[in-house]
């Protein structure tokens, strides 16, 4: 094609690369462990770990079976009987306990729940007696006897178990090796990327130095023969199946050339928006959609997946409230540049000039706001918008309606800043809704369409003498925009004779631009060098696209700090929250005064039950509330690769937690004393209820993280607590549960918070006899909770299952969020 710059992609001079060898994927190894530990969850007791034992005899036990009458050995006292329980509650654990087979110093509990005897040996064998051990410098070892029948108990009862946990641990373990090899196995450009924190940081630095000079110094993009096709159901009477519907019919082409403003133009639902997501390669994949089309850049063309080194802003764009604009553009800066500008002086200055050169230097410490809370204006946003995309000056910028809800004097000032970027030699493109004269004056070309079809390419200050040509003049006084999109829109809802005129008009235009567009516009394909270009290219725009520009620790500091920033300055949210504690604990403590009568059994019961069922609602509702809008604003940044969706996750479920203390403490610190809940076990009251928030929260985080919108999430939210309401452990017996539905009492939030508070709260009450029946005479409060099926229970397993609900629902959100990133539709090559 005629006027594209010719230049070089050899590599300037720069320091020397550092390259470190790939490492095992450690991470994957710690996820493969929390997954093998969340399935299955077991009600067994923890009296004591292998750690314990093995530090109490210092030596290998010896296995017996069948032995007569021993002393049994318990954990917590050692001069009286008892039994030692252990706990199999992950694959791991099973690992360590056949590795070890019992107790070594290392070592991990064995399968199962059975009985152990232990016996210290005092004489016999070779040891001789204690004494005489002790004397050579020997220690005491122990004799642990197994009985036959709890181990064919163990493995009837356990075998399932342990099947679906080694096959499901199998899975993963292949799933990470395929991902390693994979790593080791890519071409050497697509694992350079990836081989090291700072072997990547270096390598983003050199290719940031080779987009602003040499190939990318100036960058003109071309497009031809750009065809979308939406496939959807046909109406009833027209047959089942689906038809295609043409959105973009194939004849648009044009350039977009570096130091130029280019405005694409049309009426609504021409095609604009999304000519221009297909363009910049950011249109959403959809099943339903069909790309094709050609893409140059500087006269080479692009691969269907090939990036263009661009910015692209939306028409919307979603920032976190709370933070101001110097903060805001901080946080960008840090993460995209951090690893090429090393000192904060050097990164100050960056985000000075970008506020000085987009007006926004007045507005540095106001907070940016949204529809909710007051902060900067249309305008001001939209240029904030321009900054953040310009801080690793980006050689091109795509714009979507950047003056849409804008009035005209704010309007005028975007499209200014816009055209002081193209004299510095970027290239603008830029979707235009209705804009005013003086507004249209700032393009230099101009590209409008209709219906999907072109309309005009060419010049700007010439389209009102090219429709004069093809007999479309317009009077003096009306404007030229005005004029020409008079010119393309069909006329509906006027007689069939005026429709049928403004059809044929936009079918004349159409065939006259598209013979006008093909003279004026021409793409050449002969170098000998293209597809070697193509390559090169290609590696140096992925490299500087797909990688964030800090490491990982960097990454986590700085989400972290801005999470716990947004979550302290949403005062208005706080104060709503603290609201809600308050009143709750008011409310039950004003209602509620417990004694030790016969009647105060079921009062506590259903105290319990009330708080647990709040405290889910509470957290899960907030979380699914709040989460997916964030989400909207952390998908676009994921897209850009700003940061991994690792370091964010941990960040945003780490930052949570220290309000729910708070919020916590300030419920039970009223509620306890108020209902006279038993004296003594507060502490495990605060710890039992802040638990069970945050595995509310998780649950909320996992819900929100697989919605694609607040209203979906919201959705599923009233039968997720239904049904654990259902399953709370009172409302219906194991026994009688569908098989189906057994697993949800493993993993129902309520039942696990109500067990816990109801074991801390009756384990070592009494209760009064003499005062009014409500059925037979509990005593205690063990026997109250046996009523209930919960004796056997313990704090230990409450705390063991909640942790493995947070740490799977962790997981799984982290799942949910990597999995559900932005993908983008690919652009074919036109069919021949």
């Amino acid at each position: 094609m005629t006027g594209y710059p010719k230049a070089s992609l050899s590599r300037p001079a720069s320091r020397p690369v550092r390259r470190r060898r790939h490492a095992p994927p450690k991470l994957l190894l710690a996820i493969f462990a929390i997954a093998s530990s969340v399935y299955p969850f077991t009600d067994n007791s923890h009296l004591a770990s292998a750690q314990n034992l093995a530090g109490k005899f210092a030596s290998r036990p010896k296995i017996v079976e069948n032995s007569s009458s021993k002393k049994k050995w318990n954990p917590k006292n050692t001069d009286q009987d008892g039994e030692y329980t252990t706990q199999w509650g992950s694959l791991m654990n099973l690992l360590e306990g056949w590795g070890s087979f019992l107790f070594y110093e290392n070592g991990m509990s064995w399968l199962g729940s059975f009985s152990w005897s232990v016996v210290p040996e005092s004489s016999g064998g070779n040891g001789g007696s204690s004494a005489k051990r002790k004397k050579r410098g020997r220690k005491d070892s122990v004799q642990v006897v197994v009985d036959s029948a709890w181990k064919r108990d163990l493995f009837a009862a356990e075998f399932h178990m342990i099947v679906l946990s080694i096959f499901s641990s199998v899975v993963i373990a292949m799933l990470s090796w395929i991902w390693y090899m994979g790593m080791n196995h890519k071409p050497q450009s697509a694992r350079n990327i990836q081989q090291g924190e700072e072997g990547a940081e270096d390598i983003i630095c050199e290719n940031l130095e080779q987009t602003h000079s040499g190939f990318f110094e100036s960058v003109a993009v071309g497009f031809e023969d750009i065809t979308m096709t939406l496939k959807q159901k046909k109406k009833k009477g027209d047959g089942n199946g689906t038809s295609e519907r043409l959105i973009l019919d194939g004849s648009i082409r044009g350039v977009a050339r570096p130091g130029r403003m280019l405005a694409i133009m049309g009426p609504s639902g021409s095609g604009k928006s999304t000519l221009l997501h297909a363009i910049s390669g950011q249109l959403k994949q959809d099943k339903k959609i069909n790309l094709f089309g050609k893409r140059y850049v500087n006269g080479v063309p692009l691969t269907g997946d090939s990036k263009i080194p661009s910015a692209f802003i939306e028409q919307e764009v979603n920032f976190f409230p709370h933070m101001t604009v110097k903060e805001t553009l901080d946080f960008r800066v840090e993460l995209k540049m951090g690893s090429c500008l090393k000192t904060k002086k050097e990164r100050d200055n960056l985000v000075n000039n970008l506020m000085n050169q987009l007006g926004l230097t007045k507005s540095a410490n106001t907070i940016v706001g949204n529809a909710k809370v007051r902060g900067l204006s249309g305008g001001e946003r939209k240029r904030l918008s321009i900054a953040c995309e310009m801080i690793s000056s980006p050689p091109v910028i795509f714009l979507d309606e950047p003056t849409s809800g804008l009035d005209s004097y704010q309007a005028t000032q975007v499209i200014e800043t816009l055209r002081k970027l193209a004299d510095q030699g970027k290239t603008v493109v830029a979707v235009i809704h209705q804009p005013s004269q003086h507004t249209f004056q700032l393009f230099d070309d101009l590209l409008l369409i209709s219906e999907g079809k072109l309309m005009y390419y060419g010049e700007r200050s010439k389209v009102r003498e090219y429709m004069e040509e093809l007999g479309y003049g317009c009077e003096a006084e009306v404007g030229t925009a005005e004029h020409i999109l008079d010119c393309v829109s069909r006329v509906v809802g006027a007689d069939a004779e005026a429709e049928r005129e403004s059809v044929n008009r936009i079918e004349t235009i159409a065939r006259a631009a598209d013979q006008h567009a093909r003279q004026w516009v021409s793409f050449d394909s002969d170098d000998t060098n293209t597809e070697k270009t193509e390559r090169k290219m290609k590696h140096i725009v992925d490299l500087t696209t797909t990688h964030p520009g800090t490491n990982v620790f960097r990454q986590f500091k700085l989400l972290f700090r801005r999470s716990i920033q947004e979550t302290l300055r949403g005062k208005a949210a706080i104060i709503i929250k603290m609201v809600q504690q308050v009143s709750l604990g008011l409310i039950y403590g004003g209602i509620y005064s417990l004694g030790d009568n016969q009647a105060s059994i079921m009062d506590r019961f259903g105290l319990l039950s009330l708080i647990v069922i709040g405290a889910t609602n509470m957290a899960m509702a907030g979380t699914i509330r709040s989460f997916p809008k964030e989400k909207s604003i952390v998908s676009v940044e994921l897209a850009s690769s700003l940061y991994r969706t690792f370091p964010y996750f941990i960040s945003k479920a780490l930052s949570e937690l220290p309000l729910i203390g708070l919020f916590n403490a300030i419920f039970s610190s009223l509620i306890y004393p108020l209902a006279r809940l038993q004296k003594g076990r507060f502490k495990t009251f605060l710890g039992l209820t802040s638990l069970h928030s945050i595995a509310s929260e998780a649950v909320g985080l996992l819900i929100g993280s697989i919605s694609p919108s607040s209203d979906v999430a919201l959705a599923l939210f009233p039968p997720i607590i239904v049904l654990n309401i259902i399953f709370d452990g009172k409302n219906i017996s194991e026994e009688n549960t569908p098989a189906l539905l057994r697993w949800v009492n493993q993993v129902g939030l309520i039942r696990w918070g109500f067990t816990g508070l109801a074991v801390n709260e009756f384990k070592g009450l009494a209760f009064n006899t003499s005062g009014p029946r409500r059925g037979p005479v509990v005593k205690t409060g063990e026997e109250a909770l046996a009523r209930f099926g919960l004796d056997g229970k313990s704090i230990d397993d409450v705390i063991g299952a909640q942790t493995k609900i947070i740490a799977g629902c962790w997981f799984l959100s982290f799942l949910g969020l990597a999995w559900t990133r932005q993908k983008y539709e690919v652009m074919q090559n036109p069919p021949k």
